[in-house]
């Protein structure tokens, strides 16, 4: 008897929101459980714009500053540092602000 596996990859939406008087950039480095790279995105935010993202269960997310980008600019990783979230279900549709 076959039995499949339900290999379903449960996706989370977080948003972040810039918590200041200022045009902020962001940029969010990613390591995605079960991948071998990084997913980088860098945006603009308005004074109090948020950005809707999804990740994946377990997805470890950095707020990088420019040190943290430089490193993974040269193909290394930065997933030992302190992740400023690691995905979980609770986290669907919260706000996180920076």
């Amino acid at each position: 008897m076959a039995v499949a596996q339900d290999n379903k990859v449960e996706f989370v939406s977080v948003i972040l929101k810039n918590n200041s008087f200022l045009l902020k950039k962001v940029t969010i480095i990613s390591y995605a459980p079960n991948e071998t790279g990084n997913g980088t995105q860098g945006y603009w935010l308005l004074p109090g714009g948020t950005k809707q993202l999804k990740f994946k269960v377990g997805t470890k997310l950095y707020l990088a500053n420019r040190k943290q980008v430089g490193t993974v600019m040269t193909g290394k990783r930065i997933d030992a540092d302190e992740p400023f979230l690691t995905v979980t279900k609770d986290d669907n549709n919260q706000t996180f602000k920076f």
